[in-house]
């Protein structure tokens, strides 16, 4: 909804548009600037996109990632037959990334300590996990 106080002509208005700008925004400026060149054209082109699509958030978390903890992950990997499609791939919190692919009980326990995703969160890495084949993770109710 439009706003009067949203404006660029007064400090308090230009306050205002910089605190609505997507927190994804310096992600992307960033992902613009760092292009992998080992992986496709594809890949890089849908990992901006992505990254404007999830507002620079991680898609099981939701909280905002930044450069030093965020990784671009296939759904389905490409050693599955998986490819650079904007529908395969998703941000996540580089901790995530590790717990969806962890098969070491120890490993699995840490990453669940440090994220301690409620049950909506854990779904979605479960999710995830079953698309990389890897088994789901279950956690005991005390």
């Amino acid at each position: 909804m439009f706003s009067r106080e949203v404006n660029k002509y007064t400090p308090q208005g230009r306050v205002l548009i910089h605190k609505n700008l997507s927190t994804g925004r310096y992600l992307v400026e960033y992902l613009l600037e760092m292009k992998e060149y080992d992986k496709s054209v594809e890949y890089n082109d849908n990992r901006i996109s992505l990254m404007a699509g999830q507002n620079g958030k991680c898609a099981v978390t939701g909280e905002a990632l930044n450069i030093f903890n965020m990784e671009c992950h296939h759904k389905k990997p490409k050693h599955l037959g998986g490819t650079d499609e904007y529908k395969n791939l998703v941000w996540l919190r580089t901790e995530v990334h590790k717990l969806i692919h962890a098969t070491d009980k120890d490993t699995i326990e840490k990453y669940l300590s440090i994220l301690k995703l409620d049950e909506k969160a854990l779904k979605k890495v479960n999710s995830l996990r079953l698309l990389a084949e890897n088994l789901e993770i279950v956690v005991s109710k005390n």
